[in-house]
């Protein structure tokens, strides 16, 4: 048996979405030229605008396409640079690294943002200019983040609110108006679209204080240059639309029967964020002294892919900074995988799935013994 569950790191494309970016090859304008092969690209670049404007809430104009999250999450904090920032200590490495001099708000044990210590600490700066970036869902916990209790504590302190929204989208509604959200993120593959584009929703208000990363033609309203990918904003957009209709809720059922059967069968494994809200599809499961580097490739082997931490970085698997922010059990923190679900599963998929995983954890520890 083969089993794909790593949704978080990359979604399989939607069938349907394939078949409709494959019609759209057929369209070879350039969507800055004027005549009626130009005008037919730009009018599916602007569908696709307007689909995933209504999937977050918000006015099509304020979407600016870009390659990725990556570069959404880098053009947001690029206007950061002047300003008093603060980021969460469990953001995604695209927004950590971005301002080295920010102020990290620490989480609880719970892997929810420290909202006390938030607020105290923009309540007590003297700088004029705020800006707080804040992620909705953990790519690696699956934990929310409460964005209406974040957003109110940001505008009472006049603060900008930047929230990286890749791991929400399909899972969980978000509405940039009614949460009161200045820049949002959100990504492309991780819905069931192509790799290569995402998005970077800006508030009106916030326009004004963009800097392009990217210099050229004008594109995007003068804050992404170069020729838009066509094909894979059309992609996007139909992936968005989808999203909609698929809501991972569905999955909730099986990420439960999936935790209860590996803890009947492993009882010393740590489901972390347990006691926190999580998206549906989302389980980040540890073994105490099992190193997760091991286990991801001994099931691989077997056919079931899961990851541990983060998939963003090249290949590399290294203490997640997330659990570590948890204040995780060193020994946990190093064993930690996480499955991530695009579907249900049935009876026979967790049965086998929880049997290979048992027979892994046991030869490790036995080899680990025998060392």
């Amino acid at each position: 048996m083969s089993l794909y569950l790593d949704y978080n790191a990359s979604a399989p494309i939607i069938s349907d979405v394939v078949e409709i970016m494959n019609n759209s090859l057929e369209i070879i304008g350039n969507p800055s030229s004027i005549h009626s092969s130009g005008r037919k690209a730009r009018k599916a670049i602007e569908d696709s605008r307007e689909i995933i404007a209504k999937t977050i809430d918000c006015n099509s104009k304020n979407i600016i396409f870009t390659s990725g999250a990556t570069e959404a999450n880098t053009l947001a904090l690029n206007c950061s640079k002047e300003m008093k920032t603060f980021i969460s200590s469990i953001e995604h490495d695209s927004v950590l690294k971005q301002n080295i001099n920010a102020n990290i708000i620490p989480v609880t044990l719970n892997g929810i943002v420290n909202l006390e210590v938030l607020e105290n600490d923009l309540k007590k700066t003297t700088a004029e200019k705020l800006f707080v970036s804040i992620m909705a869902v953990n790519n690696e916990t699956g934990i929310i983040q409460p964005l209406e209790d974040i957003s109110k504590i940001c505008k009472k302190y006049n603060a900008i609110l930047h929230v990286d929204a890749v791991q929400a989208i399909g899972r969980i509604t978000i509405s940039m108006n009614n949460l009161d959200i200045d820049l949002l993120t959100i990504s492309s593959h991780k819905i069931g679209g192509p790799k290569g584009v995402g998005c970077l929703a800006v508030s009106d208000q916030i326009y004004s204080l963009l800097s392009p990363i990217i210099m050229g033609g004008g594109q995007e309203r003068g804050f992404r240059g170069g020729t838009e990918a066509v094909n894979q904003i059309i992609g996007f957009g139909a992936a968005a639309e989808y999203s909609q209709k698929l809501k991972l809720v569905n999955t909730l059922n099986s990420r439960e029967a999936l935790e209860e059967k590996i803890f009947s069968m492993l009882p010393n494994a740590v489901i972390i964020g347990k006691n926190s809200p999580r998206v549906a599809n989302t389980s980040l499961i540890a073994f105490k002294n099992i190193s997760a580097e091991s286990l991801v490739i001994a099931l691989d082997i077997e056919g079931y892919e899961v990851s541990s931490g983060s998939a963003c970085s090249s290949g590399k698997i290294s203490d997640s900074h997330v659990l570590k922010a948890m204040h995780l059990d060193e020994s946990l923190v190093k064993g930690a995988i996480r499955i991530s679900l695009c579907r249900s599963l049935n009876k026979s998929e967790i049965l086998s799935f929880c049997a290979i995983l048992k027979r892994v954890i046991n030869k490790i520890s036995n080899k680990k013994k025998i060392i």
